[in-house]
C-alpha cells in the first residue's frame, strides 16, 4: 500500500472514530478527517495514472519542464504542494473517470460549517457528510483501486460507514417526502427543495409540517435535526441561489443571462430568468414590450427605465431630448 493511501485509510478510520466518542472535542476533527481522507482518496487515484517518472505530476499543483538525455522535452511535478479539491474534480472530468465527485462540494461546505458552528450541531451534519462520502469512497476504491472496501478500510469501519449513511439517506427520504403534494408551479423552484439548509445548523433534512399547504408561502419549514423553524421564503430564496450556483457562474465566465435576478417587485433573488417570473410574488414580464421597438422588455429595462421603454429606445429619446 502506497503512503498516500495508507494515510487516506487512517483519516477515514479516525474520522469514524471521531464521530463515535462522546468527547464533544472531537466532533470537529471528525470531518476535518472524513474529507481529508476522500481528497486523498482522489489523489491516490491521480497518483496512479501519472506517467512513469513524472514525479506524480497529476497531483502536483507545479510542473517543470525538463529535457530528456535525448533532447526531448517533458513535463514532471514540482514541489510539494498537491492538487486541492476544484483542481481534483476538474481533473477527473479532463480523464473521464467513472466516480462522480458531485457530492465533494457539499463535504467542503459541511466541514465548513463545522468549524463556525456549537458542537452540539455538529454531530447531525458530521452524519450528513457520512452519507455525501461513502458513495465516493466506495466508488474509487472499487471502480479505481479495484479493491474491497471492507478489506481495505477495515470491516468495522466499511460497516460503520454503511450504517450512518442508512439512516440519513432514510431520513432524508422521510424529508422529501413532505413537498410532494406542493404545486410548485416552477421547476427551479421544485428543484431547489434538494439544497434546502436549516439557517440554524445548516442541516439539509428539513421538512414541511404544514398537510394543508399547495404553495410556497403555505409552507411550515422545520428543521428534522434541531427542531427550528425556519421562513419559508427566505429559506427557499438561499436554497434556489445554491441550487443555480453552477448555472449563474457559467453565465459570468461567458458573459450569458444570469439564471436568478432580483425581483424588481419583491425584491428577492427570485426571479427565475429562464421561466419569466419569479418564484414568490408571481410577478412577470410576459407582456411587457418597448412602446418603440416592441421588443420584449428585460428585468433592467423594467427595473431602472419607466417600464414603457427598452434601454435602447430609452437611451436614444434621452439623448434626442439634451439635442
Amino acid at each position: 500500500m502506497s503512503p498516500l493511501l495508507q494515510n487516506a485509510v487512517v483519516s477515514i478510520q479516525l474520522g469514524l472514530e471521531d464521530f463515535a466518542s462522546k468527547d464533544e472535542r472531537r466532533v470537529i476533527s471528525a470531518v476535518r478527517n472524513l474529507y481529508s481522507g476522500v481528497l486523498l482518496l482522489c489523489k491516490e487515484v491521480l497518483r496512479l495514472l501519472s506517467p512513469p517518472n513524472s514525479n506524480d505530476i497529476l497531483i502536483m499543483k507545479n510542473k517543470k519542464a525538463i529535457k530528456d538525455p535525448n533532447g526531448g522535452v517533458r513535463f514532471v511535478g514540482a514541489g510539494k504542494k498537491t492538487v486541492d479539491r476544484f483542481e481534483i474534480e476538474e481533473m477527473f472530468k479532463q480523464l473521464e473517470l467513472a466516480v462522480d465527485l458531485s457530492n465533494l462540494k457539499r463535504l467542503a461546505e459541511i466541514r465548513n460549517d463545522i468549524e463556525h458552528l456549537h458542537p452540539t450541531h455538529a454531530p447531525a451534519l458530521i452524519q450528513e457528510a457520512i452519507a455525501d462520502a461513502m458513495p465516493i469512497i466506495r466508488s474509487i476504491i472499487v471502480t479505481e483501486l479495484e479493491d474491497d472496501p471492507g478489506e481495505l478500510l477495515g470491516q468495522d469501519a466499511w460497516n460503520a460507514l454503511l450504517d450512518e449513511a442508512k439512516v440519513f439517506k432514510a431520513e432524508e427520504e422521510a424529508c422529501r417526502t413532505t413537498f410532494e403534494n406542493i404545486q410548485w408551479n416552477s421547476d427551479a423552484l421544485e428543484v431547489s427543495v434538494g439544497e434546502l439548509r436549516c439557517p440554524n445548523c445548516s442541516s439539509s433534512l428539513l421538512k414541511n409540517e404544514s398537510d394543508a399547504a399547495s404553495s410556497l408561502s403555505d409552507l411550515h419549514l422545520v428543521c428534522s435535526k434541531c427542531s427550528e423553524t425556519s421562513e419559508a421564503v427566505s429559506t427557499f430564496e438561499k436554497a434556489l441561489r445554491l441550487s443555480m450556483q453552477g448555472a449563474a457562474y457559467l453565465a459570468m465566465k461567458d458573459g450569458g443571462e444570469p439564471p436568478l435576478e432580483n425581483c424588481p417587485e419583491c425584491g428577492l433573488d427570485m426571479y427565475v430568468v429562464d421561466e419569466g417570473n419569479c418564484v414568490n410574488c408571481d410577478f412577470s414580464l410576459n407582456g411587457y414590450e418597448c412602446a418603440v421597438c416592441s421588443a420584449s422588455l428585460s428585468i433592467d429595462d423594467y427595473r431602472y427605465g419607466d417600464g414603457g421603454l427598452c434601454s435602447y429606445c430609452q437611451h436614444v429619446m434621452s439623448k434626442a431630448e439634451r439635442e
